[in-house]
């Protein structure tokens, strides 16, 4: 697949301003939120683009959807387009924190706790969405899968994921080498 569409300063405002606004959960949970946009409706970008624009943006300091989002506007607009594309993806974030802090009395009512548990549930179920979307893109070899639930276990029992990351990079280097060796 081949992005078929280059979008304008406003356009990218547009999604930008809309990803900026309902996207909840923060982090890779927003990812296929932002996936949905910018691969699947807009076709601004390849899913392969996308997945590398992800696994090079978790290596830069910052969120990473963030650093997602500034990658393709850059990508997609240059210069002007990652200033449009970050200020409107955070503008919404910046005025919604504005406001819940003139508000903070009204977070302790029931039913705003109950919303926000809710609101917690769905972020679950969109990293699990993350997580299969993800999956789909990666080869199936035993190794894979085996690198995977290592990295979960390690993640579980409190690694570093910047060291779980940055030690799944040089296993994969290491790999990669060791097999073009034995093929020649």
């Amino acid at each position: 697949m081949t992005p078929t569409a280059t979008p304008t300063l406003r356009q990218l405002l547009q999604v930008y301003m809309k990803i900026g606004l309902l996207g909840f959960g923060g982090g890779f949970a927003v990812l296929a939120f932002i996936r949905s946009e910018v691969v699947d409706r807009n076709h601004w970008v390849t899913p392969e683009q996308f997945d590398h624009m992800v696994e090079m943006s978790a290596f830069a300091p910052g969120p990473t959807t963030t650093n997602v989002l500034a990658a393709i506007a850059y990508r997609l607009r240059g210069w002007r387009g990652l200033i449009v594309g970050t200020f409107s993806v955070l503008w919404p974030s910046f005025l919604l924190i504005l406001v819940l802090a003139k508000l903070t009395a009204v977070l302790h009512d029931p039913w705003i706790t109950g919303a926000l548990r809710g609101m917690e549930i769905a972020v679950v179920g969109l990293l699990v969405d993350v997580i299969w979307t993800l999956w789909q893109d990666v080869p199936h070899r035993f190794l894979t899968v085996a690198v995977a639930v290592v990295a979960g276990g390690l993640t579980w029992i409190g690694l570093n994921p910047a060291l779980i990351v940055v030690s799944a990079a040089v296993f994969a280097y290491l790999q990669f080498r060791w097999q073009s060796r034995t093929r020649s």
